[in-house]
C-alpha cells in the first residue's frame, strides 16, 4: 500500500505550487462569492504576515472560531503560512467547552468574526476579528512569507467529543495531512474536480475536503447547511457547481439513499464515514 508523496514541501508550499500552476482558477466558492487561487493566496499572505507579528510560528497553536466561509479558508491557510497550527473552535459549542479548549491549548491568538466575538469566553489570547479588523491588514505585503515550518510540525489540534470523559486534543502533523490527500490510492483529485465542503472545521472530515481540494488544484465548493439538509437543493448545488467529490456522514448518506438517491447521480466519488 506504500505510495510516493512529496516529503520536503509542507502544506502551504504545496498550495503555493498550485497557485503558480493555475493562478486564476477558482479555489473556493460560496454561492456568488468566489476566490481564485491567486486571490486566496494574497489574502492569506497578508494575514500570515500579521500573525507573525503576534508571535505565531512553528507549533504555536491558533484558535479558529468561524463559520464555514471563504474567510475561514483564508484564516486556515494563513495560520499554516505563519508556521502555526490551528485549533478549530465550533461556534456552537458551550462557552465552558470553548474555555476548556483555549485553556488546554494555551493558544495565544484566536481568529474569529465580529458576529461570533460575544460567544467566546474570556481569554488572555489576542482575539482577531477577521472581518472588522481586516482594514488593519490591507497595507501588509501579499507576498509569500518565508517558510518556518516543515512536515514534522503540527498542522492542527482537534478535540475528541469527550463522551468518555474530558475531551482530548489530538495533535496532527503536516505530513499526516499530505499523506491523506496527495497521490492516494482511494480517490483521485485534480484541477478539473469540484470538492464539496460540508463538514464543520471541528470534524476531521474537513481536513480531507479543504486540503484535498486546495493541494490538488481543485475547486472547494462550500455547501450551506440548509442546502445540505435538503435533497433537492443539494442535487441542484452539485449540478450548478459541477461538484463531483463529496464526503458525507453515514447517517446523512443513509437518509438520502432512501429519500433522494438521485442526489448523488452526478458524483464521481462519494466517501461515507463516521
Amino acid at each position: 500500500t506504500a505510495r510516493e508523496y512529496p516529503r520536503h514541501q509542507n502544506l502551504h508550499q504545496l498550495f503555493e505550487a498550485q497557485v503558480l500552476r493555475s493562478p486564476q482558477a477558482p479555489a473556493v466558492i460560496l454561492d456568488a462569492e468566489q476566490l481564485s487561487y491567486v486571490e486566496l493566496n494574497a489574502r492569506a499572505n497578508r494575514l500570515a504576515h500579521h500573525l507573525r507579528t503576534l508571535g505565531v510560528g512553528p507549533d504555536v497553536l491558533v484558535g479558529l472560531c468561524m463559520q464555514r466561509s471563504p474567510a475561514m479558508v483564508v484564516a486556515l491557510l494563513a495560520i499554516l503560512k505563519a508556521g502555526g497550527a490551528y485549533v478549530p473552535l465550533d461556534p456552537q459549542y458551550p462557552r465552558e467547552r470553548l474555555a476548556f479548549m483555549l485553556g488546554d491549548t494555551a493558544a495565544p491568538v484566536v481568529i474569529t468574526e465580529q458576529t461570533l466575538r460575544a460567544q467566546l469566553p474570556e481569554t488572555d489570547a489576542h482575539v482577531l476579528c477577521i472581518d472588522s479588523d481586516w482594514h488593519r491588514l490591507a497595507h501588509l505585503p501579499d507576498t509569500n512569507p518565508s517558510t518556518l515550518a516543515n512536515q514534522d510540525h503540527l498542522a492542527y489540534v482537534i478535540y475528541t467529543s469527550g463522551s468518555t470523559g474530558t475531551p482530548k486534543g489530538v495533535a496532527v502533523s503536516q505530513h499526516a495531512v499530505v499523506q491523506l490527500v496527495i497521490n492516494t490510492d482511494y480517490v483521485r483529485i485534480g484541477p478539473a474536480d469540484g470538492m464539496a465542503q460540508v463538514s464543520n472545521s471541528s470534524f476531521d472530515a474537513a481536513t480531507f475536503e479543504i486540503w484535498g481540494a486546495l493541494l490538488n488544484g481543485a475547486r472547494l465548493v462550500i455547501v450551506p447547511k440548509d442546502v445540505l439538509l435538503s435533497g433537492v437543493a443539494l442535487a441542484r448545488q452539485i449540478q450548478d457547481h459541477h461538484i463531483n467529490t463529496m464526503f458525507l456522514t453515514a447517517a446523512l448518506f443513509n437518509h438520502y439513499a432512501v429519500s433522494a438517491p438521485g442526489s448523488f447521480s452526478r458524483l464521481d466519488h462519494l466517501l461515507v464515514g463516521g
